[in-house]
């Protein structure tokens, strides 16, 4: 999985040393993203826009997708395509049919871009996937048919290009609201012990909720203004959006813990690397000659204190 963006200046030479181990590279687009935006957070150039200007499209990713199939199909192996986020929706026919139909433009993208296979995020898609590739990819895979040879010219700048969003649209107060609601419940579902969730029509996982977590916390640190009312993005503004609505869902479940963690995260001065980690000591609970530790705040330095 090609899910960084420094891993994207080295494709060749990862997939060199992994040669008796791998079967190819995939695009892991939504790990990718997050990593841009952790390893320029500081950089006044690279400020990205609302993740959902962040599309497949856009400079950056249609550069790493053309690389990836270019160097994988140079040396007679496999491009994989990646996840698109939209999963079926029950109860709504009409929603339901734009989001098959944007997965459908998503997977036609790729099949056209060279890849030899690709993920989705439902079981029920994969007959949506299958049925675009078995249709424009009638041998088992392209690296002899499509080589992707604009891949071979992709220079650094673009790897790094973000796309040009019209003045007032790339970051606005929807967008900020909504990040912080995506970031706000993914932490409340990790810390029941859930993986991914469907939001807003989307699979969120760890990485998708990433992408928010680490651009939130960098327009915070660039004293970055939302677009559409000219008010600064600051710790007051998140934390009070952060409250706001952890009053939604009152005490149930881990929303008050969430809450905690997610405006701490949102604005401490450095970025944590992994969302993750900083959940983590919180599930923790171990056994220590027949003890269980339980979970609280605590949790870690009572098991180290044990270890």
């Amino acid at each position: 999985m090609l899910e960084t963006i420094t891993a994207a200046f080295e494709m060749e030479e990862i997939l060199y040393e992994l040669r008796h181990h791998s079967l190819g590279l995939n695009c892991g687009r939504w790990d990718y993203l997050f990593s841009y935006i952790k390893k320029f957070k500081y950089h006044t150039d690279k400020i990205a826009p609302d993740r959902d200007h962040l599309t497949m499209t856009s400079p950056l990713m249609k550069a790493y997708v053309s690389r990836l199939v270019y160097i994988c199909h140079k040396r007679g192996t496999f491009a994989m395509g990646g996840m698109a986020a939209m999963i079926p929706i029950k109860n709504d026919p009409t929603k339901n049919a734009q989001a098959m139909q944007k997965i459908e433009q998503d997977k036609l993208r790729e099949v056209l871009a060279g890849h030899d296979g690709t993920w989705v995020a439902h079981p029920a898609l994969v007959n949506v996937a299958k049925a675009i590739f078995d249709n424009h990819m009638t041998t088992p895979n392209q690296i002899d048919v499509a080589l992707c040879p604009e891949g071979a010219s992709i220079t650094q700048e673009q790897l790094l290009q973000l796309p040009s969003i019209p003045k007032g649209e790339a970051i606005t107060s929807y967008a900020l609201k909504k990040g912080i609601a995506i970031v706000l419940a993914y932490t409340e579902a990790w810390l029941r012990g859930i993986g991914c969730i469907p939001l807003n029509y989307h699979m969120e996982d760890a990485a998708t909720a990433e992408i928010s977590r680490a651009q939130i916390w960098q327009w915070m640190h660039h004293k970055i203004y939302t677009q559409d009312d000219g008010v600064i993005i600051s710790k007051d503004r998140i934390h009070k959006i952060v409250r706001d609505l952890v009053k939604v869902h009152g005490g149930k479940g881990k929303w008050l813990l969430a809450g905690k963690l997610v405006e701490d995260m949102l604005t401490k001065e450095k970025l944590d690397d992994f969302l993750t980690t900083v959940c983590y000591p919180h599930i923790l609970t171990s056994v220590y000659e027949g003890e269980i530790i339980p979970e609280d705040d605590n949790a870690n330095i009572i098991l180290q204190s044990k270890l």
